[in-house]
C-alpha cells in the first residue's frame, strides 16, 4: 500500500512539473569491468563542479558499488535502505563538496522493483524531487547491461559509454549498446576511451567501434573524450580520495575538465534540437515493456 507521504509527492509533482527545472538524468555505463568507470563517474561529477554544476551520483552498481571507497567517505545508508524505510532521497545524500554529493550503492535493488511496485513508485517520485536540487544526476551502473537496470539505462537522457583501446573492452561495449539501440535506437550514447597512451589511440579506438556500431546496429556513438593513463590517477584511487580533488594539475585532471566543458556543449545540443521526455514516463514504460517479455 502506498502511505499518504508518497500520495503527497505525487500530487506535488503533477501540479510543478510544467514550472521547475529538473535535471537530466545521466547514466554512466561500460560493456565489462575494469575499464575505470566509477573512478570516471566521481572525477566527472568534481569536474562539472568546478563548472558551477550541482551534481548528484547514484550508485546503482548493484552488489559491486564502490563509489565510497573511491571517495574514502561512508555513508550511513544506501540506496536501497532508503527505498525500504522510504527515507527521502534528500536525507541520505553524502555531501562530497558544496557541488558533489553522493548516494551509496547497495544490493538487492533489482529485486526489489521485481518484487514491490511501490518500490518503484517511491524511487521515481524522489528522484523527481531531487532533480530539483542539482543540475546533473549522474546513475553509475554495474558493468554490461543487465536485465535488471536496463529500464533505467533505456530511460536516461544521455548515457557515457566508458571503454578501453583493449580488444575485450571494446567487443564487450558494442555488445551493450547492440542492446541498447535493439530497444532504443534513438538513446543518445556517447563514448569515452579511457586509459589510452596518446590521442591518436582514443581517436582510433572510437571509431572502429562507431564504424561497426552504424553499419550492423544501425546508429552509433558520439565522440566525447579520451582520458590518458596517469600514474597520478593510480596514486588516488590508492588513497582514497578523488584526483580531482588530491592532485588536480594531473594530466588525467587536465583533460577531464575538458571532456566535462564538451559535455556541457553536447547537452545544450541535445536540448536545442530534441526533447527526451520525463524519465519517470520512460522509466515505467520500459519497466513494463521488460517485465512483460519475462513472461
Amino acid at each position: 500500500m502506498i502511505n499518504d507521504q508518497a500520495e503527497k509527492l505525487r500530487m506535488r509533482i503533477s501540479q510543478e512539473k510544467d514550472t521547475i527545472q529538473t535535471a537530466p538524468i545521466i547514466g554512466i555505463a561500460s560493456g565489462k569491468g575494469g575499464v575505470g568507470k566509477s573512478v570516471f563517474c566521481v572525477n566527472f561529477a568534481l569536474a562539472l563542479g568546478e563548472l558551477g554544476k550541482k551534481v548528484l551520483i547514484i550508485d546503482l552498481d548493484i552488489g559491486m558499488g564502490n563509489i565510497e571507497q573511491i571517495i574514502g567517505r561512508n555513508a550511513n545508508t544506501n540506496i536501497v535502505d532508503a527505498i525500504k524505510s522510504e527515507w527521502p532521497f534528500q536525507q541520505v545524500q553524502v555531501g562530497v563538496t558544496p557541488n558533489f554529493s553522493f548516494i551509496a550503492g547497495g544490493s538487492g535493488l533489482s529485486n526489489l522493483f521485481h518484487m514491490n511496485q511501490n518500490y518503484l513508485t517511491f524511487f521515481v517520485e524522489q528522484l523527481e524531487l531531487v532533480k530539483r536540487q542539482f543540475d546533473f544526476i549522474l546513475f553509475d551502473f554495474g558493468a554490461g547491461a543487465s536485465e535488471d537496470m536496463l529500464h533505467f539505462m533505456l530511460a536516461v537522457n544521455r548515457l557515457i559509454l566508458i571503454t578501453t583501446p583493449e580488444p575485450p573492452a571494446m567487443a564487450d561495449s558494442y555488445s551493450l549498446m547492440k542492446m541498447v539501440y535493439g530497444l532504443k535506437k534513438d538513446l543518445e550514447i556517447s563514448c569515452v576511451v579511457n586509459q589510452i597512451f596518446n590521442r591518436r589511440e582514443g581517436m582510433d579506438s572510437w571509431q572502429r567501434l562507431s564504424s561497426v556500431a552504424e553499419r550492423f546496429l544501425g546508429n552509433s556513438p558520439t565522440w566525447l573524450a579520451s582520458l590518458p593513463k596517469d600514474h597520478n590517477l593510480l596514486m588516488s584511487v590508492r588513497e582514497q580520495v578523488p584526483c580531482m580533488l588530491s592532485r588536480p594539475r594531473a594530466h588525467y585532471c587536465v583533460n577531464m575538465r575538458l571532456l566535462a566543458r564538451s559535455f556541457l556543449v553536447q547537452c545544450i545540443g541535445q536540448a536545442e534540437h530534441k526533447k527526451t521526455g520525463s524519465f519517470t514516463d520512460k522509466v515505467r514504460t520500459y519497466f513494463g515493456l521488460l517485465r512483460r517479455n519475462e513472461r
